[in-house]
Order: C-alpha cells, then sequence, then structure tokens
C-alpha cells in the first residue's frame, strides 16, 4: 500500500515538473514574440509608413534581432522607465548673445528613445552646416505657407479655466483644444503680419496614430496640386508626452510677464530605422532653415526656442527643401501657454523671410 503511495507521488511530481516546464517555456515564447512584436511597431510607427522603402527585408531581420540581443532593449521592455538612450545630435543656437552663429554642444541633450543611434557619419555632416540659405523669397499669389498637423488630437496640460474632454493621456477628439488650434493661431499673427498662409485642420490620427504620417502626406499632396504658390511646409505638434518628465517651469519662458511655452524643430534625415526610404528629404537645407528660424526665434525671444532635434525618420521632409516639423509645448504646458508661444514664432517667421 506504502508503495503505491509513493509511486503516485512520485508520479504526481513528474506531472507537476512537466507542466511546470512546459509554461515556463510557453512564458518565454511568449515574452519574445511581444518584444519582437513591440519593436516592429515601433519602427513602423518610426518610420512612418511601415514599409521597407528599398525592399531589403532581410536588413530588417538582422536589425530586429540585433535589437533583441541589446541588453537595455530587453531590460526596456520589462521596465519602460529604463528605455534605451539615443545620442542623437543637439545644436546649441547662440543667437541669444546677438549673431547667428551656432555651436556644437559639448554634452549632447539625451532624449529617451528605444531607437538606435544617429550614425557618426550624420553627427559629423550636422557639425559641419552652417545657415548659408541667403534670403527666403516669398513671391507671387495665393498662399506662401501651410500649416498642417499629422498628430492633430495632440492636446495639452488640462487647464481647469479651460477643460478639454480626453479620450486618452494628453489626446483630444476636439480640435479646438489640441495643437490644431495652436496653428490656427500661428496661421492668424502670420496672416497679420502680411504672409498669406493654408491653415489645414484635417484630422491625420482618426483612430490610428501610426499611419498618421501616410495621411498628412496626401493632405500635402493634395494641397501642393491645388496651390503651386506654396513654398514652406510646417507640420505642427505639441512634444510627446514622456515619463519621469521635467517640471513644468522647465518647459516655458517668461515674455512680458506671461508663461510661453518654449518649441523646436525636428529635422528627419529619412535613413529610417529598418532600410530607409526610396525617397528622401534633401535634409540639411532642411536644416539650415530650422538652424535659421531657431536662431531668430532665440534672438527675439532668448530660451523661447529649444536645440534642433535630427532624427533618422522623414516626416514627409522629402516634398521641399524649407518642410520642418515644429513641437510647441508640451504635456506639462497648457494650450493658453502654446498659443503665446505661437504669436512669437509668427514674428520670427516673418523676420527671415521676404
Amino acid at each position: 500500500m506504502w508503495g503505491m503511495v509513493h509511486i503516485k507521488v512520485f508520479r504526481l511530481r513528474s506531472v507537476l515538473y512537466y507542466i511546470f516546464i512546459i509554461l515556463l517555456l510557453a512564458s518565454i515564447l511568449i515574452m519574445g514574440y511581444q518584444l519582437i512584436s513591440k519593436i516592429h511597431m515601433r519602427n513602423f510607427r518610426e518610420s512612418q509608413d511601415g514599409s521597407d522603402q528599398n525592399g531589403n527585408g532581410h536588413q530588417i531581420y538582422l536589425r530586429v534581432f540585433n535589437k533583441i540581443g541589446d541588453p537595455r532593449n530587453i531590460l526596456a521592455y520589462q521596465m519602460p522607465f529604463l528605455s534605451g538612450i539615443s545620442n542623437n545630435i543637439s545644436i546649441e543656437t547662440s543667437a541669444s548673445r546677438g549673431d547667428s552663429e551656432e555651436r556644437l554642444v559639448d554634452a549632447p541633450e539625451i532624449f529617451l528613445k528605444h531607437e538606435p543611434d544617429m550614425s557618426e557619419e550624420i553627427k559629423i555632416e550636422i557639425s559641419g552646416i552652417r545657415d548659408d540659405l541667403g534670403t527666403i523669397a516669398l513671391t507671387g499669389e495665393g498662399p506662401q505657407i501651410l500649416i498642417y498637423h499629422t498628430h492633430s488630437r495632440e492636446a495639452y496640460k488640462p487647464d481647469p479655466d479651460n477643460p478639454y474632454k480626453a479620450v486618452e493621456a494628453f489626446r483630444c477628439d476636439d480640435l479646438n483644444y489640441t495643437v490644431v488650434k495652436v496653428g490656427e493661431v500661428l496661421a492668424k499673427h502670420l496672416e497679420a503680419r502680411g504672409i498669406p498662409v493654408l491653415h489645414d485642420r484635417t484630422e491625420h490620427e482618426q483612430g490610428d496614430h501610426a499611419t498618421a504620417y501616410v495621411r498628412s502626406l496626401k493632405t500635402i499632396q493634395k494641397r501642393m496640386n491645388e496651390y503651386k504658390s506654396l513654398k514652406i511646409f510646417i507640420d505642427l505638434h505639441r512634444n510627446a508626452y514622456r515619463e519621469g518628465a521635467k517640471s513644468p517651469d522647465d518647459e516655458v519662458v517668461y515674455i512680458n510677464g506671461e508663461r510661453v511655452a518654449k518649441l523646436f524643430v525636428v529635422i528627419g534625415t529619412g535613413q529610417g530605422y529598418v532600410g530607409g526610404f526610396s525617397e528622401r528629404p534633401n535634409w540639411k537645407e532642411n536644416y539650415k532653415f530650422a538652424l535659421r528660424l531657431t536662431n531668430k526665434v532665440n534672438e527675439l525671444y532668448p530660451g523661447l526656442a529649444k536645440p534642433v532635434y535630427v532624427k533618422p525618420s522623414r516626416y514627409n521632409q522629402h516634398v521641399s527643401t524649407k518642410a520642418i516639423l515644429i513641437e510647441v509645448g508640451s504635456n506639462l504646458t497648457t494650450l493658453k501657454e502654446a498659443e503665446r508661444a505661437a504669436n512669437y514664432l509668427a514674428e520670427a517667421i516673418s523676420q527671415i523671410v521676404d
């Protein structure tokens, strides 16, 4: 009798052991699948249209598995606050000192992003770029500047005096409470300074944030066909929400005694994260335009503009040599503070064009 009990206990332990092993292997497979899926989706979003623009599928898989092998990525997946650090180059302007030269920051600004580092080749190229655009002439009939919003639902820090209904963190379906409203203010102030502007309020997210750039490109192309006069293209955004962000006071400057949201320009090289794009921007010319605007903003309003931020994405900036993405404010600033920034941004733009 005791022998039978012993055998049953032994068999039960064996069954439990094998169940444990099966569950462990299943957990590992699920975690691996989730990690690959997460990396693929991030690449899809960051490369803007999710396609292998050069048709190099082999390189995509090599890069994905290289990422998986990086301990930072494995840790970041389990602990998001440890997301990989990108050492993308940043340029600090010296316009606040009364001139228009730029200088390379000795210690590049750190952005907590789960992405590969910018290539050393691009960093070297950036350090050698100077603002030699010459005159930026706006001539002819019709609108000269297109303002649009790829991420049209980006909203700001909730304001008790002007509340909005959030559909998710810092996002709203009512475009009167999002960055689209800031674009409306920017357009109004530019028009008041004699610059014809077309402000496109098309909602490009449409419940699918990942493919918003595909839709905004169609809007740009449509407007370019309608208005041959367009010369400058501004994709206006609110800076993305980041965990562990700084104090709200670090995201504003005081102008005429009022809190004004800081802003900065983002330039995409089109290198891409997983193969790049077959049609890439002339990013150096776009960068020169961004540099001139940043310098002018800080010349007029010291500290209002952060350094130009260069990334491997494209941001539809292949449509022109004067196509830029501007982040006005962040989740730590209010809509009113961002609207004030739009006024001063309009003044800077008016002073760099003829």
